[in-house]
């Protein structure tokens, strides 16, 4: 076995030195093990009560083996500013004026490279049903109606109703019902039995709202590797979000109870993120 020591030192160094003299992998080929910088980032419009619009945009861009550079990142090759940032993760944004029906070319630049993706923001549309003095009954059908945006590629439907009720032993208690799901289509009709479970023998108040996001990009559904390409992977969305709808639930409540439209835009925003699995320090 000794007499092979010499060989397999030889055999060695002609591979080390013939790595060391190929550049043709480019940088990667200093660290083997390395991962490509995660992106994640949405374009969103909101119009709030009054009827002007809040503007907001977000990228955070990941990477748990530490920053070798600080990235850039441009949205239609204007600079978006850095706002924040840790060991392993840079964060981007602003709140300038984000007209719709437009592409938005993100890039972003780091050590190794360019990582890239494009959405267009979708137009503006109105949620059409139901009216505001709408008051749904225990054997209605819950229906939502809406306008079709354009350059949509999915619709994120929130409906929420709260309310007070007599059960079958006429005792009186409350209820919350709630459904967010995707949609592809401008319309959905939800069963009284799902929205007034079996228990409910009477209604006596309540109130509801229904908030639909017109979205553009990466749906992060099961099997969905992202819209992010390049030297980088991840997720880029662009929303437009119309101002919700309220409903009363058989009558007009005392206080209001649905709970309130921030709360509701970071619920969206908590789901399309928690289906990501974003790195960890």
């Amino acid at each position: 076995m000794r007499r092979l020591v010499p060989a397999v030192v030889a055999a060695l160094s002609i591979i080390l030195t013939s790595a060391a003299c190929d550049t043709s992998r480019g940088p990667r080929a200093e660290n083997p093990n390395y991962r490509e910088p995660m992106v994640i980032g949405y374009i969103w419009n909101t119009e709030i009560e009054d009827g002007s619009i809040e503007y907001d945009k977000n990228v955070d861009v990941y990477d748990n083996d530490g920053m070798r550079m600080i990235p850039v990142v441009t949205l239609n090759e204007k600079p978006v500013e850095i706002y924040g940032y840790g060991p392993t993760v840079y964060s981007y944004g602003d709140n300038y004026y984000n007209p719709v029906n437009q592409k938005y070319e993100l890039k972003v630049t780091h050590y190794w490279g360019d990582a890239f993706s494009r959405v267009v923001l979708p137009g503006d549309f109105r949620i059409t049903t139901p009216p505001d003095t709408y008051k749904l009954k225990l054997e209605s059908t819950l229906v939502v109606t809406w306008q079709s945006s354009a350059s949509a590629q999915w619709y994120w439907v929130s409906l929420y109703a709260a309310y007070d009720f007599y059960d079958t032993l006429l005792q009186w208690d409350d209820y919350e019902f709630y459904l967010d799901t995707l949609v592809y289509d401008t319309v959905i009709a939800v069963p009284p039995s799902r929205v007034f479970p079996g228990f409910v023998e009477s209604l006596i108040e309540g109130d509801g709202s229904a908030m639909i996001w017109a979205g553009n990009g990466s749906t992060t559904e099961p099997g969905d590797v992202g819209n992010v390409r390049g030297a980088g992977f991840g997720y880029f969305w662009a929303i437009n979000e119309p101002m919700y709808v309220d409903f009363y639930v058989n009558a007009p409540p005392v206080a209001r109870r649905v709970p309130g439209v921030d709360e509701r835009r970071a619920k969206l925003l908590a789901l399309l993120r928690q289906r990501v699995p974003v790195p960890q320090p």
